[in-house]
């Protein structure tokens, strides 16, 4: 194969803050790429619709927790594709044409791997992400292992497919590691795609859900949640969740929103080390905090509050088949209603898109790669 296109690339390690004058997207350029033949258990796709992730932000800008993804790298994992070829060896029922979206993560696959073992890719500590271990959605064409393919199902629209990665995370964190029951109330803390995402299928397991952000995301991402029917809380320096709670948040009836300034849930999706330290003291004793957050360096957490509250804290890291199959019954059914939440750019303005995106001046870019 020699045909040549396009792909939004990672080649830079420099550290870049936001809003200090130098450009968010210095460490990225568009390349031209070759195709590279086919490999035994790999296909051809065509990138249909790719979003960009929080990570692929974090790649961006060079924080500390991304510096092991390989430069160069075309980066992406949040698509939707279609087979074009397959390499040689076995494929299964795959036939070119298909419609999918790829698992993220793909495990080593080991017998004796405890994650692989029972279908746990996202736990496999040898996982290969795609697009930072391996090019991938942000070329217009990628070639990956068919085993990550996950078919479309009926319904499901290629521009809702590049958000079944991302939902399936949020699905994993909410179906697999919170007890919602209905009554709860709950405080999702980051207003990212994955806050919102994770305020939607809270409210809908029963749930009454407050969602934070900064003074930033007032006209944009709280505005947006406020629309959507949430409580919205705006935190600075000054004024954190716990002093929100503490003065006393009402919903948007009136109703106090807590018992006595705690509440039942926390679901930290900010990635902000002060955030996750301080989340004790907002949720109730024998309360809940689901960590789906990664941080740009250690959290110190005060175990002693902890364990004096009972308190339950579990991570929730990736997502596996099984949750990418409910996810996308959640955007056919509705229950995620993705038109609300999708910012689309073409692939020509791939650097807008993510320049948007890192400054938090959109909801969920999605790019139309071709």
């Amino acid at each position: 194969m020699s045909e040549l296109i396009k792909g939004f690339c990672l080649h830079g390690r420099e550290k870049i803050v936001p809003n200090s004058g130098a450009s968010v997207i210095s460490n990225t350029s568009v390349i031209d790429m070759e195709i590279p033949e086919l490999k035994e258990g790999e296909i051809l796709a065509q990138t249909l619709y790719t979003g960009i992730c929080g990570s692929d932000n974090s790649a961006c800008l060079g924080k500390p927790n991304f510096d092991w993804v390989e430069r160069p790298r075309v980066i992406g994992h949040e698509c939707s594709a279609k087979i074009l070829e397959l390499g040689p060896g076995d494929h299964g029922d795959l036939k070119v044409g298909d419609i999918f979206t790829p698992l993220a993560m793909l495990g080593c696959q080991k017998e004796d791997c405890p994650a692989c073992s029972i279908a746990k890719w996202n736990l496999c500590p040898s996982k290969q992400i795609l697009g930072f271990h391996r090019n991938g959605g942000f070329g217009q064409q990628m070639i990956l292992e068919s085993d990550r393919v996950v078919p479309f199902i009926d319904k499901l629209t290629p521009e809702q497919g590049a958000l079944v990665e991302p939902l399936s995370v949020v699905v994993n964190a909410i179906y697999n590691k919170c007890n919602i029951r209905p009554g709860m109330d709950v405080v999702v803390t980051g207003c990212g795609i994955i806050g919102l995402m994770a305020a939607e299928l809270a409210r809908a397991a029963g749930a009454r859900v407050a969602v934070t952000g900064i003074e930033h995301d007032r006209s944009r991402r709280l505005k947006l949640a406020q629309e959507r029917g949430f409580i919205t809380i705006i935190v600075s320096e000054d004024k954190s969740l716990i002093t929100h709670l503490e003065e006393g948040v009402v919903d948007n009836d009136g109703l106090p929103f807590g018992t006595n300034n705690k509440v039942d849930l926390l679901i930290e999706c900010s990635g902000v080390p002060k955030v996750l330290s301080e989340a004790g003291f907002a949720v109730k004793p024998e309360g809940d905090i689901c960590v789906i957050a990664t941080y740009p360096r250690t959290v110190e957490i005060n175990a002693t509050h902890l364990t004096r509250s009972s308190q339950n804290m579990r991570g929730s890291m990736g997502s596996c088949r099984d949750d990418y199959m409910v996810a996308q019954k959640l955007l056919v059914q509705n229950v995620f209603p993705s038109e609300h939440y999708i910012n689309l750019y073409d692939f020509e303005d791939v650097q807008q898109a993510f320049e948007d995106s890192i400054k938090a001046n959109n909801i969920k870019a999605v790019v139309k790669m071709n």
